[in-house]
């Protein structure tokens, strides 16, 4: 298992990324940091294999903080996926320069993060399984950490009636729904809708984006693949 932390200071999102973790096979969450002192106490206790980080942080900058990731002894350094809203160049080009393997930007769904985090563990192994590597085998994992392209059910795949319904109610609308439209038009309770569009999403034929407000957690939004 890939043993991940999660450094966030929303206290909603970090639970949010870190069940979509949860989600993606082969990974563990082992720490939720929502400071950057207590994220450098996890890495140096726990060592963890990698780190999702966001850069807006109470206490210190995230990407000073990668820095200091940086430092610490052969071994003990993770990987960083940094995970932010910020789109500027100098944040971009400084955390490449340090060395992130991943620059996500929010809002994401599951299925982008999972693309991302099964091309990065994909190439883990077979870097931690090989002595030497050429360098077509060097093309071939930099392609795996940008994340393979997850496409669509085949047709062939089998629908539940309660599938087929839902699918039928947001082609027709055109438009992201919410697991309660859902629920009201099907006539569902919410919680069954919930638990329909979570498993829709995880086949392939649903996208589940994040709606971020000013407070309170963020609005699940379900779009055809």
């Amino acid at each position: 298992m890939i043993r991940t932390v999660i450094v966030e200071d929303d206290f909603r999102v970090a639970e949010i990324h870190g069940a979509y973790v949860l989600n993606i096979p082969g990974f563990e969450v082992i720490g939720t940091a929502h400071t950057a002192a207590h994220a450098y106490e996890i890495v140096v206790e726990m060592k963890p294999d990698l780190v999702l980080l966001d850069l807006h942080l109470p206490d210190e900058h995230g990407l000073s903080l990668f820095s200091r990731f940086q430092q610490l002894p052969a071994g003990c350094k993770p990987d960083v996926f940094i995970i932010s809203a910020a789109r500027d160049v100098a944040s971009v080009r400084e955390a490449l320069q340090l060395g992130s393997t991943q620059y996500i930007m929010k809002p994401f769904n599951q299925k982008e993060l999972a693309e991302r985090m099964i091309g990065y563990r994909l190439a883990r192994e077979k870097l931690l399984d090989s002595d030497e590597i050429s360098q077509d085998e060097i093309d071939r994992l930099s392609a795996l950490m940008r994340g393979p392209r997850i496409g669509k059910p085949s047709p062939e795949q089998p629908k539940s009636p309660t599938t087929s319904l839902i699918l039928k109610f947001i082609e027709g609308r055109k438009a992201s729904v919410s697991a309660l439209e859902v629920a009201e038009e099907l006539g569902l309770s919410r919680a069954t809708a919930q638990r329909y569009l979570s498993h829709m999403v995880e086949n392939g034929y649903l996208d589940l984006n994040l709606q971020y407000g000013t407070t309170g957690r963020p609005v699940h939004l379900f779009t055809l693949s």
